[in-house]
C-alpha cells in the first residue's frame, strides 16, 4: 500500500483512483498550493507519490503567479497553467518526490514541463473512465514498483535513487523484446556487467552469452570474428570457424565499442540484422541466427552519424529508442556506505582475498568463513566466523569526496586494493605470537591514509580539469555583490551537502582538502542560513 496525494480542484480524479486502486491510501484533493503544502506537512515523509492536475479554476487570490490587478488574460493563463506553478514550488521543497502530471487539455506544453522538472509520468485524460483508470493505474504501479525496486542484481549495484530504478525498469522491459538494446555511458559505468548479468538473464534465452570487445580486435579480423569464416578466407585461416553471431544463437551477443566498426563491417552487420541470417567470410551459404543483440559505446552515435562516420540505417536498426545512458558514479545519488558493503561482499564471495584471509585466520587461530564491511563511527560487534573491515568516518570522507572518473570499475579496484593493504598490514603487525585472545582480531581497520593514497595514485585529471569539481550554479541579480556571492556559496554548500549525504567531513575534504575541518564547514553552513533539518528531505 502506498500513500498518494492528489492535488486537483475537482473530485473526479481522486474518485476514479479510489475505485480503480482501493489498495492505496489516498489523500486530497488539495485544491491549490496552500492546501497541498499543508497536506504534505501533515503527512510528513510518508507520501510516496503525487498526482497533480494542470488546470485549476480558482479565484485569482488563490492562484500562484497572479499579481494584484492582473488582466483577465493573465488570470486565464494562470488558471490554465496553475499545475506548473505548483510543480515548481513542489520540486523546490521536495526534489525527489515522484509526480504524475494530469490534464484533459491538448497543447498544454506538459511534455516540456515534465522534462524540465523531472516528472515521473504525465497523462492525458480521454474522458473515458475505464481507459483513463487503466492508464493511470499502469503509470502509478510502474512508479511505485521502481521506487521500491531492488538495490542489486548479482554483481550489479543499482542503488536506491529514482533515476537508477527507472533505468533498471526500462532495461527489464527492453530485455524481453526482440529488438537490440543500446547501452551508453562513460567507461567503467557497468555496461558489460549489465549486458551479461541482467539483460541476458531477463531475456530468458536459453543460448550462451557471447561478448565481443571491438577495441581489442585488429580491424582486418573483426568481420571474421563476428560472422565466421571458411578455410582460406584470409591469411592464416586454416579451417572453417563459426563467428560470434552463430555462437550466440538463441542467446545474447554483446558488442562493446560498436563505434569502432569500419564502414564495410557496418554494412555486413546491417544485413545480418535485417535478414537474421549470417554468411561467413569467404562463403556463400547463409545460416539463420536469432540473437538478442546488446551494443555499447561511450561515444554519441547520433553525432557520428551526422559526421558520416556511422551509417544512419544501421543506427536506426540498432534501435536508438531503446538506448539506456548509464550515468557516472557520482551522478547516481549513491549511498556510499551501502556501495562499500556491497563491494566488500562481492569481493568476499568471489574469493579475491582468499589467500590473505586464510593467512590471517591461521595467524590469529580463528575460523573465518566470510568477510563484511562495517561502515560506522563505532566499532562493530563481533560476528561469529566473520572478519569485519571497518571503514570509519574519516575513511568514508575520502571515498565520498573523490570524483571517481573511472566510475564503478575504479571504485571496485580501489576498495579491493584498500582491503588487500589493510589485511597485509594486519598480518605484518600480528607476528607469529598474536592470538585470538589478544584484542579484537576479528576487526581490521581500513585506515584513511590507505584509501587516500590509493585514490591519489589512481587519479587522472581531465584535459580541462582543475583539481576540483564543477557544479551547476544559477546566478541571480541581487541588490549587492556580497549578496550575490553569498547566494552562490549557499547553492554550492547545498549541492555538496546533498551529494555527500550530510557528511561534513566529506564536504571539508572537497572544500579545504582536510576531512578534520568538518566543524569549520558546518559552522559556515549554519552562517549561510542553511539548516540540517531542512536539507534532510532532499537526500535520496
Amino acid at each position: 500500500m502506498a500513500t498518494i496525494l492528489v492535488i486537483d480542484d475537482q473530485d473526479r480524479t481522486i474518485d476514479l483512483c479510489r475505485r480503480a486502486m482501493p489498495e492505496h491510501e489516498w489523500h486530497g484533493p488539495a485544491r491549490g498550493w496552500d492546501a497541498a503544502q499543508q497536506a504534505i506537512e501533515d503527512l510528513n515523509r510518508s507520501i510516496n507519490l503525487v498526482l497533480l492536475d494542470v488546470h485549476f479554476d480558482l479565484p485569482p487570490a488563490e492562484l500562484l503567479g497572479v499579481a494584484d490587478g492582473a488582466s483577465a488574460d493573465a488570470i486565464r493563463r494562470a488558471k490554465r497553467d496553475q499545475g506548473f506553478q505548483i510543480l515548481e514550488r513542489l520540486r523546490s521543497a521536495n526534489p525527489n518526490l515522484p509526480v504524475v502530471l494530469m490534464t484533459a487539455q491538448d497543447g498544454s506544453g506538459m511534455e516540456t514541463v515534465a522534462d524540465r522538472f523531472g516528472v515521473a509520468e504525465y497523462t492525458y485524460f480521454l474522458d473515458h473512465e475505464d481507459i483513463d483508470a487503466h492508464s493511470l493505474r499502469g503509470q502509478v504501479e510502474g512508479i511505485l514498483r521502481r521506487r521500491i525496486g531492488v538495490s542489486a542484481d548479482g554483481p550489479i549495484y543499482w542503488g536506491r535513487s529514482g533515476a537508477m530504478r527507472s533505468i533498471r525498469s526500462r532495461l527489464e522491459t527492453f530485455s524481453r523484446g526482440r529488438l537490440p538494446v543500446m547501452l551508453l555511458g562513460p567507461t567503467g559505468s557497468g555496461k558489460s556487467l549489465i549486458a551479461r548479468h541482467f539483460v541476458h538473464k531477463k531475456s530468458r534465452r536459453k543460448g550462451k552469452f557471447i561478448a565481443v570487445d571491438l577495441s581489442t580486435l585488429p580491424s582486418d579480423l573483426v568481420a571474421a570474428h563476428l560472422f565466421g569464416s571458411v578455410r582460406g578466407a584470409y591469411t592464416g585461416s586454416v579451417s572453417d570457424r563459426s563467428g560470434a553471431f552463430e555462437d550466440a544463437h538463441d542467446g545474447t551477443l554483446f558488442i562493446d565499442e560498436i563505434a569502432n566498426l569500419s564502414n564495410e563491417v557496418q554494412k555486413m552487420l546491417l544485413a545480418v540484422l535485417q535478414e537474421r541470417r549470417v554468411t561467413r567470410v569467404g562463403d556463400t551459404k547463409e545460416r539463420s541466427v536469432d540473437v538478442k543483440l546488446v551494443v555499447a559505446t561511450n561515444e554519441d552515435l547520433g553525432v557520428l552519424v551526422g559526421q558520416g562516420r556511422f551509417r544512419s540505417d544501421l543506427y536506426m536498426r540498432l534501435n536508438p529508442a531503446s538506448a539506456i545512458t548509464l550515468p557516472a558514479l557520482t551522478e547516481r545519488g549513491v549511498d556510499w556506505g551501502r556501495l562499500v558493503r556491497f563491494t566488500v561482499d562481492r569481493i568476499g564471495s568471489e574469493g579475491y582475498l582468499a589467500g590473505l584471509v586464510a593467512e590471517y585466520a591461521s595467524l590469529t587461530m580463528r575460523e573465518i568463513s566470510t568477510i563484511e564491511a562495517h561502515v560506522s563511527d563505532r566499532a562493530p560487534k563481533p560476528i561469529e566466523h566473520t572478519l569485519q573491515f571497518w571503514f570509519p568516518k574519516p575513511t568514508m570522507a575520502h571515498i565520498r569526496s573523490h570524483r571517481w572518473p573511472g566510475n564503478l570499475r575504479e571504485f571496485a579496484m580501489s576498495i579491493e586494493n584498500a582491503l588487500t593493504l589493510a589485511l597485509a598490514e594486519a598480518i605484518a603487525a600480528g607476528g607469529h605470537a598474536r592470538r585470538a585472545t589478544e584484542g579484537r582480531v576479528d576487526v581490521v581497520q581500513v585506515r584513511p591514509k590507505v584509501v587516500r593514497d590509493q585514490l591519489r595514485a589512481m587519479r587522472v585529471a581531465g584535459p580541462n580539469e582543475a583539481d576540483g569539481q564543477s557544479m551547476g550554479i544559477h546566478l541571480r541579480a541581487m541588490s549587492g555583490l556580497n549578496k550575490v556571492a553569498q547566494d552562490v556559496e549557499r547553492q554550492y554548500f547545498s549541492i555538496l551537502y546533498i551529494q555527500h549525504r550530510g557528511d561534513f567531513a566529506a564536504m571539508a575534504s572537497v572544500l579545504l582538502g582536510d576531512a578534520d575541518a568538518a566543524r569549520k564547514v558546518q559552522l559556515r553552513f549554519n552562517q549561510l542560513g542553511l539548516r540540517v533539518r531542512d536539507m534532510k528531505d532532499k537526500i535520496s
